[in-house]
Formats: C-alpha cells, sequence, structure tokens
C-alpha cells in the first residue's frame, strides 16, 4: 500500500540556506516532523546563490527587538514527558544552535526558551499542553502600530476570519485533523519594540483570484512566473503567492508608470489584451530574495 501523500496546505514556509547547507537542514525538519505530525510538509529549504552574511543583528544592537517570525510546536503531556524532551534535545543539536536566550530574554520568559537555525531564519520552540490537541503555530510579530492593519491583510489574503483570545494576539487555523491543527498567528509588540525580518524565510500562500488581491496589499506585487508572486507584509516579512492550479485563468501585468496593474484573461473564452508586457527591468528583478 502506497503511502498516503502529504496533506495540501493553505499555507508552506520555505527556508533559504547557504550554500551546502539545503540537504542537512531539509533532512532535519523533515525528520521532526516525521515524529510529531507528519501529515504536515509544510517546510521547504532551498539554496542560495551565495552565503547570506549579516554584518549585525538588530536584535544585538536594540534590547527590544524580536525576530519577526518564531515556529512553535504545542506537545500533550498525555503522550509522555519523554517526547518533549526529545524535541528539546533535537533543538540542541545541529544544525540548531543553543538557545537564542542573550537576543529572546529581554522580551521573553527565560523558561521559555527559542532556538535558531541560522541567520535570518525563524526561532524555533516546544512547549507542552495539558488540555486539547497539539498545535503547530508560525507566529508573525507584528509592530505596534502595524498590528491591526496586518490582521486585516492576512484575513484578506486567507479569505476567513481571524480568532482572538485576547488584544493583541489573534490566530488563524489553516488546517485540522485529529488530535492536530497547523496555526498561523499574529502577536502585537509592545510600543518602541522593534522587528527584524526573518530574511531567510518566506511564507508561501495559495490563494483563488491574485487579480482581485493585487490592489488591496500594501506594497507592491510582482510576478515571478505565470503563477507566483512576490511583495511584503507591513513588518517587511516576504511573502510569496501561489495561484491555485484548477483556476482557468491567466494573470499579466501592464506597467502604467510606476503603477502596476492587473489584467486578467480568461483562457476558457481566449479573450486576449495587447498591454501584456513585461519591461526587462522587472524580469531581473523577479525572486531576487535567492
Amino acid at each position: 500500500v502506497e503511502e498516503k501523500e502529504s496533506t495540501v496546505l493553505l499555507m508552506n514556509l520555505h527556508l533559504l540556506a547557504n550554500p551546502g547547507d539545503s540537504l542537512l537542514l531539509q533532512h532535519t525538519l523533515d525528520r521532526l516532523l516525521r515524529w510529531l505530525c507528519p501529515s504536515l510538509r509544510i517546510f521547504h529549504v532551498s539554496e542560495r546563490a551565495s552565503p547570506f552574511r549579516s554584518l549585525c543583528s538588530v536584535a544585538g544592537t536594540f534590547p527590544h527587538c524580536y525576530p519577526s517570525l518564531a515556529i512553535t510546536f504545542f506537545l500533550h503531556e498525555a503522550y509522555g514527558e519523554e517526547r518533549i524532551l526529545k524535541v528539546l534535545d533535537f533543538f540542541q543539536r545541529p544544525p540548531c544552535s543553543s538557545p537564542a536566550n542573550a537576543m529572546l530574554r529581554p522580551y521573553l520568559l527565560p523558561s521559555r526558551d527559542f532556538y535558531s537555525l541560522g541567520t535570518g531564519m525563524p526561532v524555533w520552540g516546544v512547549r507542552p499542553v495539558h488540555c486539547g490537541g497539539e498545535i503547530l503555530r508560525v507566529t508573525l510579530y507584528s509592530g505596534y502600530d502595524n498590528y491591526e492593519d496586518a490582521v486585516r491583510l492576512y484575513e484578506t489574503v486567507l479569505q476567513r476570519q481571524a480568532e482572538e483570545q485576547k488584544t493583541g494576539f489573534c490566530w488563524f487555523t489553516l488546517h485540522t485533523e485529529p488530535g492536530l491543527c497547523l496555526q498561523l498567528a499574529l502577536k502585537q509588540l509592545p510600543p518602541g519594540s522593534l522587528v527584524e525580518p526573518c530574511s531567510s524565510a518566506v511564507l508561501q500562500f495559495i490563494v483563488e483570484e491574485i487579480g482581485q488581491l493585487v490592489p488591496l496589499l500594501p506594497n507592491p506585487c510582482t510576478p515571478i512566473s505565470t503563477t507566483r508572486w512576490q511583495t511584503e507584509d507591513l513588518d517587511g516579512n516576504k511573502i510569496l503567492f501561489q495561484v491555485s492550479a484548477n483556476r482557468s485563468r491567466e494573470y499579466h501585468v501592464c506597467f502604467r508608470g510606476k503603477a502596476a496593474v492587473v489584467c486578467e484573461v480568461c483562457v476558457a473564452f481566449q479573450f486576449y489584451v495587447s498591454c501584456y508586457s513585461i519591461s526587462s527591468e522587472y524580469r531581473n528583478q523577479a525572486f531576487n530574495w535567492y
């Protein structure tokens, strides 16, 4: 009997590794997910063309600075403490580094250590839960003034309303199965706190209609292929949009002055527009994060 294919998810996380590091990182994350939630293949590792080197870390310069992205595994104590300790041990071995306490303790409880996979990567943690199901949560930290607009942005992208437990924190449930769910959460930072975007991470969302979405985004959104578009959110987090494969539409971009206008072409009725052109300048800029 063939193994059941991985679940198609609305959200995936692309991690950009330095040359030569991608295979080890992908293998490590795949092994972690096989232990905890084998149906969720959410992490995809690619290699940069050249090594990424950060000359300085904002988090190391300012005492109240948060990395923009954290991945947390909420594991049920009923399944045994040994399982939680095994994941903690996993985070303390290569390619993970030691707890990022020097960076994180100014704004997180000392007992809630996070671990790093390297410069520009999200931080990782594990928490015990006493009731309910287990959770794989991807948390975006948002600047105090950006939070409400960020919630509206992701509600627009995901076409669903955020669930709010308390002021300044909300989440979207993107996938559920018996005993497990996948969440995207947004956390508002205190006034005066800074966000350091994770430059080696890109969130990808599957969308149905890119033509209707682009005018609603806070930053420019440009195509990198016929089905993928790139932009950033209000806090500088990189975002990819993957247009659903079952849509019978193509989208072209016409640059009129400095504005990018999306022209929708219905393939089913063979409608075409004469303004289909993407200048070489924009072609060269496409997907320059890699």
